[in-house]
């Protein structure tokens, strides 16, 4: 078997416009500086409660924030979201190739089920996962390796995919293959991925020879 864990926002879903909205909107309620598209992106890929607790400040952060953004994103969540530009060929790519695709989110289970049925994506993907899953989120390697363990496959037919550093370690943790797509929202910090994509298409390529 060939395994194929994919990160979701940035790599596979474009949702950082109505993150962004959705966080600025938190802030302003509570009398705090606005962040910046860029720092959205510096600041996303560990979850919602991280997101606003680097967002606000840890000194300026109550729990009232984080469920004030999550009860807004809730509502506007889809309002500009859509597919990364160029995935849908990865998917179709997968639809036709014997790996067997994942999702390994930081967000909660029920906002990425809600989220692939919307665009009718889920019959890409064998099963799909959230920051809940597993009681840890990444950089935490433990769902990566329930997820070989459960599939009964094995770390080197395996290859994590997604545009933070915090999937490359949850990946490498795991002794999978990792690869950073450089055209999502995060950055790789101080970890080494084995590939770096900086589009869908170069993507396919990697997916093909692993």
């Amino acid at each position: 078997m060939r395994l194929a864990i994919f990160d979701m926002d940035g790599t596979i879903i474009d949702t950082i416009g109505d993150i962004h909205s959705c966080l600025n909107k938190t802030m302003m309620v509570y009398n705090l500086p606005i962040s910046t598209l860029e720092n959205t992106k510096e600041n996303v890929g560990n979850g919602m409660r991280q997101l606003v607790i680097n967002t606000a400040g840890e000194n300026n952060f109550i729990d009232q924030m984080e469920t004030h953004f999550r009860a807004i994103y809730k509502q506007h969540m889809m309002d500009t979201t859509d597919i990364m530009p160029g995935f849908r060929d990865v998917l179709d790519y997968l639809e036709k190739s014997d790996i067997t695709a994942v999702i390994l989110s930081n967000k909660i289970r029920q906002i990425s089920d809600d989220m692939m049925k919307s665009f009718g994506i889920e019959k890409y993907f064998h099963e799909w996962y959230g920051g809940d899953s597993f009681n840890v989120k990444k950089p935490s390697s433990v769902g990566v390796k329930s997820i070989i363990k459960n599939l009964g496959a094995t770390p080197s037919k395996t290859i994590m995919i997604g545009d933070s550093y915090s999937d490359i370690l949850a990946g490498q943790g795991a002794g999978a293959k990792t690869c950073f797509c450089s055209y999502g929202y995060g950055n790789l910090k101080n970890t080494n991925a084995d590939y770096i994509v900086d589009s869908p298409a170069e993507l396919i390529n990697i997916l093909e020879a692993f």
